[in-house]
Order: structure tokens, then C-alpha cells, then sequence
């Protein structure tokens, strides 16, 4: 248990020191990270990358609160696209602090807990953020 508590020290040390070059860095060049991030995921967990025809054309909008900063997920053809700026509205918004996010995509974190505790408020179409927070929850 004190390995897991000297981890998660850590790992919050870690968030908190991202957050001042989050802030500074271009948003085209923070959209090609977090694609980075979101391929690494989804190339480890193939049945995530299934699973997401399931919630095919589906926008996702992820705000970053802490830093001021937002970026899109658009999910076609089982692939995830992210990008800074969408045209189109999102089917569901997500906003939290950066860390809550990062444990919700990798499944580090369960969607219900956060949004029930106020750490992270969801809105849109209740249905996919239900959808994609069944297939979230998959990873963990």
C-alpha cells in the first residue's frame, strides 16, 4: 500500500509540474500529443479500438479547466482523430482538471466517480457519454 501511495505522489507531483508548459504550447502542436497519447492506447488495447464503432461519427470534447485548453476526439471508422478546433458541435463535453482526464482515458479512474464527485461535469447527448464511458471503463 505505501508503494501505491509513494506512486500516486508522485504521479501528482507530475501533473502539477505539466501544467505552466501545457499552457504555453500551441494547440495544433497539443492536438498532435494528445493523438500520440490516444493512439498509445488504443494500439494496447485492441478491443477498445472495436469497440469504438460502436460510437462511430461521435465528437467528444475534452476542456482542460486548470490550464484553459480544449481539444476534440472525433471517433470514425474505429479510428480517433484529435483535433484543437471542430466545426461541428460535440455530441458530449467533458471538462476537468488535466489530471482527471488523463485517468479517465486510460481507465485509471472510473468516469462515474468523477462526475458524481464534481471533478469532472459531462454534458450533451447522455447516451454516448454513457456509451463511451461503458467502453472507457473497458481499459482499467
Amino acid at each position: 500500500m505505501e508503494r501505491e501511495a509513494l506512486k500516486e505522489k508522485i504521479r501528482e507531483k507530475l501533473v502539477k509540474s505539466m501544467r505552466a508548459p501545457l499552457k504555453a504550447i500551441p494547440l495544433w502542436m497539443e492536438a498532435i500529443g494528445v493523438g500520440v497519447f490516444i493512439a498509445q492506447i488504443v494500439d494496447a488495447h485492441p478491443n477498445f479500438k472495436e469497440r469504438l464503432g460502436e460510437i462511430d461519427d461521435k465528437v467528444f470534447m475534452f476542456e482542460a479547466s486548470d490550464i484553459g485548453k480544449k481539444f476534440f476526439l472525433h471517433i470514425k471508422d474505429k479510428e480517433v482523430k484529435v483535433v484543437p478546433h471542430m466545426l461541428r458541435a460535440p455530441d458530449v463535453e467533458m471538462k476537468g482538471e488535466v489530471k482527471v482526464l488523463v485517468d479517465v482515458l486510460t481507465g485509471k479512474e472510473d468516469p462515474d466517480t468523477v462526475f458524481f464527485s464534481r471533478k469532472l461535469e459531462i454534458s450533451g447527448d447522455t447516451a454516448v457519454a454513457i456509451h463511451f464511458k461503458n467502453i472507457l471503463a473497458g481499459l482499467g
